[in-house]
């Protein structure tokens, strides 16, 4: 047993040795775990340990940068660091994930498929490797579940580098300018 004066009163406490050690040499560990509870970002995830270690490794970055911002004299909430950092990160990228609807490029950019002469064509095999494509089109309605519809399709707009599929969907990604 070791006797411990206490931070907020002038008693002294008696506590074992293993207690004053681990409270001696934490350094913050405890005080780190519980904020970083408030903000989780780990998801139950069974077979893909890689994702969950990833998103423990980042939030723990994310806190560590906090506690040096703190450090440096800043006065600021962690929740407003946060915010600050993703709006930061937002315009280093010169995106807005929200607006963004697919995997290829915001209509905005890429106007050229709105005017010209467009024809689709078959996969060519040996560049992709593969005879099918993801429809650009289908790939953006989203099912009874949430979830993205996935279709493949054998055609595709060789001056767009797309996915097509042949009807409706070659018409109305080369007529509706708010894909």
């Amino acid at each position: 047993m070791v006797t411990v004066e206490s931070e907020k009163s002038k008693f002294s406490k008696l506590k074992p040795t293993v207690v004053a050690d681990y409270n001696n040499t934490m350094s913050g560990v405890d005080k780190a775990d519980q904020c970083l509870l408030y903000y989780p970002v780990a998801r139950n995830q069974r077979r893909k340990y890689y994702k969950k270690s990833f998103r423990y490794l980042l939030s723990h970055a994310v806190w560590n940068a906090f506690a040096i911002f703190k450090k440096n004299g800043e006065k600021m909430r962690q929740v407003e660091f946060r915010m600050k950092l993703i709006e930061r990160l937002i315009e280093v990228t010169g995106r807005n994930p929200s607006t963004r609807l697919g995997p290829f490029p915001k209509s905005e950019g890429n106007v050229v498929r709105l005017t010209g002469r467009h024809f689709p064509s078959f996969v060519d095999e040996s560049e992709s490797r593969k005879k099918s494509r993801k429809c650009v089109v289908r790939s953006l309605k989203i099912n009874e579940n949430g979830k993205r519809v996935l279709r493949e399709s054998r055609f595709e707009c060789k001056n767009c580098n797309v996915g097509v599929c042949v009807a409706p969907c070659f018409e109305i990604y080369h007529t509706e300018s708010n894909l």
